[in-house]
Parts: C-alpha cells; structure tokens; sequence
C-alpha cells in the first residue's frame, strides 16, 4: 500500500522549501539529517546512560582494586618487620602471596569486564545507526516517489581522503528541511539548530 504523507504536513513543507519539479536531481545532508533527527537523539541519551553506568561500575571496580593494593602493601612490610616473629612473618609472607593473586584477578576482571562492555555499546551503537539510518532513507524514499525526482544525492558524502564529493549543491534544490520536518512532526524541538549532536 502506497504511503502518503499528511496533506498539512506537505503543504508547510512545500511552502518552507525550494522550488522542484517532477524529474528533478535534488540535495541532502543526511548527516545533519541524522543528527536532527529527534530520535537520534533519544538513542545517544541512551548510549550515554549506559556509558555513565560503565563509568559507575568500572570506578566500584577500581576501588575495590585499590584496598586490595593497599592490603598487599601493608602486608608487604609487614612481612619483612624484623621485630615480628619468623613465623608470624612467615604467614604475613603467605598471606601476601594470596592478596597478590587476587588482585591481579580483580584488576584482570576489570580489563576483561571494561573491554566487552563498550565492545557491548559500540555494537548497539552501530545497530541504533544502521536502524535510523534505513528509516532515513525510506522516508527519503517515499517523499522523492510523492516529487517524482529522479535522485537524490547526498552533498555530506565525503572521500576517503575526507574530500567533499559532492562540490556543488543548489540550495533552492536542497530537502534537508524537508525531510527533517516530515521526521519530526510532533517533535519540532528537535529542530533547533542547538539540537546538533555529534554521532561517532
């Protein structure tokens, strides 16, 4: 079933945007696109909690890492104190060796859990932008079928080299308000130009 969008919807998008005619070649920033988009920014809210609560956890970590260490100092000393017995030396000795075993665990398991949760929320990351990224591109889609174009290119595109592919774009030929308004009706605060974020 073919979509359509509002017909308020397009008639503000029609009169806020350039000029176009069926078989047109038009322009976009996705990347500001993406950025704007209301629920990009919904998503990276979530990715930093989730950053936040790694940060949290790691610092409890780094703690419990550090009365450890400071155990195995004392104990360290202690285990050479001439004034202490042989034998009571002799357990502090014993006694140090195990605090050393499991410190090293404790600061392993902190490498360990550190390393596979951001692997964890790099991983989400990329499925939250891959998602968002294809619902951009259907709404692209379906609004250029509703204009008739005959392309729409992408004048954020960049190289390798990190060159702009696209040297010029005629902005009366440019649907980047537009799609950003169809995106975010009902979210129209997402469309201030402070609303930028930056996405990895």
């Amino acid at each position: 079933m073919k979509k359509h969008f509002p017909t308020l919807l397009l008639a503000t998008v029609l009169f806020a945007g350039g000029t176009y005619a069926a078989g047109d070649v038009v322009f976009i920033d996705l990347q500001e696109v993406f950025k704007r988009f209301y629920k990009t920014q919904l998503a990276q809210d979530q990715i930093r909690q989730q950053a936040d609560d790694i940060k949290l956890e790691r610092e409890v970590m780094e703690a419990e890492v550090k009365e450890l260490k400071d155990e195995v100092e004392v104990l360290r000393v202690d285990s050479r104190d001439e004034t202490l017995s042989e034998e009571t030396r002799e357990g502090k000795r014993d006694h140090l060796e195990e605090k050393l075993v499991e410190m090293q665990k404790s600061e392993q398991e902190m490498i360990e859990f550190e390393k596979l949760r951001m692997q964890q929320l790099e991983q989400q990351n990329t499925r939250m932008s891959r998602k968002l990224f294809d619902e951009i591109q259907e709404a692209v889609i379906i609004y250029s079928k509703e204009k008739d174009f005959t392309g729409v290119i992408d004048r954020s595109a960049q190289s390798r080299a990190g060159m702009q592919l696209v040297l010029f774009a005629n902005p009366k030929k440019d649907i980047t308000v537009e799609l950003l308004t169809i995106l975010n009706e009902g979210h129209e605060e997402a469309m201030a130009p402070d609303a930028s974020i930056n996405v990895e």
